[in-house]
């Protein structure tokens, strides 16, 4: 199994996982639940920054599937002269789910203070990989009242936190659908915290 392939199975791993929370910020709260599905794996992998390669330009479903069968390989999409702006968010992307399991994301965004992006999301969630800054941007979804992932990837020399407000963590659960699962990852809610 290539890096391409090992990436796209840690994802749909979490196609029947949704996480629900409540994050606060001077006495307001928001709830809202995130979910993943195939489509949007395209776009966070960083895909559509390979124009150069026909078999990426296909239904985004379709190529998800393509990959988690290897008939889309990674040394397919490394021959590309535009491969370098993704290969580190490949490999980070396989860790989406050691990302949201963290209790340590820092939720903020808000669009009126974007600093030289484009990224229209509700929020964006950052978290560190070793001694990297990973952002996960999510917003709404046009088919489905839950958020959904906008854009994932390793920031470099823009910080996007930069002049954000800052959210905090109320509320954590991870919800396996295919078993009905409800694990309660972090509660500050409550008197007993989840740590």
């Amino acid at each position: 199994m290539d890096l391409l392939q090992s990436c796209a199975c840690a994802y749909e791993n979490l196609l029947n996982i949704k996480y629900r929370c409540i994050i606060g910020r001077k006495g307001k709260s928001v709830e809202f639940t995130l979910t993943f599905s195939p489509y949007e794996f395209h776009h966070l992998c960083g895909l559509n920054k390979l124009p150069d390669i026909p078999l990426l330009r296909r239904n985004r479903e379709r190529v998800f599937r393509d990959i988690l069968s290897g008939r889309i390989s990674y040394d397919m999409i490394s021959s590309s002269p535009c491969f370098h702006a993704i290969e580190e968010r490949i490999f980070y992307l396989q860790r989406l789910e050691e990302f949201m399991d963290s209790n340590k994301i820092i939720f903020s965004f808000d669009n009126r203070k974007r600093i030289a992006s484009s990224i229209e999301a509700e929020y964006l969630l950052q978290n560190n990989f070793d001694e990297e800054v990973a952002y996960f941007f999510i917003g709404e979804s046009k088919y489905s009242d839950s958020l959904i992932g906008i854009s994932f990837f390793i920031m470099d020399n823009l910080d996007y936190s930069i002049g954000q407000p800052r959210w905090t963590l109320l509320y954590k659960e991870k919800i396996d659908c295919s078993s009905g699962t409800v694990t309660v990852q972090y509660d500050r809610l409550n008197k007993d915290t989840t740590e």
